[in-house]
């Protein structure tokens, strides 16, 4: 089993994150969002399609009850949302894990002999990614590497009452 227990975070591709966050908190019940401007995946450490990739976007973090929920706006260049966007539009873009074998769970997968779609790492903020091609399901899901102090960062975020998946 490449992934099994609570999902961790559902995502969002957006055109406009300021209109997404404000549907979201209306609509959904975020009451508060935790926004990084302008983030640069550079192409010594992200790849898209087996390649190097170079693209920029802007990432919302907020809790729906014990939910993560993640909004992308694509800024610049070309990567998995940017193409989710060209190709269906705005929308829910993929599910995400934390497994506790990061790597083992990433070897099941590509033996199981599904594509890595895009895969990463935020230098130095302790977490890595791989996005796998959801197949005939559609979509695609996400696994997660995160550090010590990256869950910590989620703790320190969710609503109180509220438990991470790796609590």
């Amino acid at each position: 089993m490449i992934a099994h227990g609570p999902i961790f975070q559902l995502c969002w591709v957006v055109r406009d994150m300021a209109a997404a966050q404000r549907q979201f908190s209306e609509r959904y019940g975020v009451a508060k969002w935790f926004t990084i401007p302008d983030v640069r995946f550079g192409p010594e450490l992200c790849e898209l399609h087996g390649a190097p990739a170079d693209y920029t976007i802007t990432v919302g973090l907020g809790y729906a009850g014990g939910q993560q929920l993640e909004l992308i706006e694509p800024r610049g260049g070309v990567s998995l949302y940017s193409e989710h966007l060209d190709r269906v539009g705005p929308g829910l873009h993929h599910a995400a894990w934390v497994p506790t074998d990061f790597d083992s769970a990433l070897d099941e997968a590509q033996a199981a002999g599904i594509e890595v779609l895009a895969r990463g790492k935020f230098d130095g903020v302790g977490m890595e990614f791989a996005y796998l091609d959801g197949g005939p399901i559609g979509s695609c899901f996400e696994l997660m590497r995160l550090s010590e102090d990256m869950k910590a960062m989620f703790d320190a975020m969710i609503p109180e009452g509220f438990a991470n998946p790796w609590q």
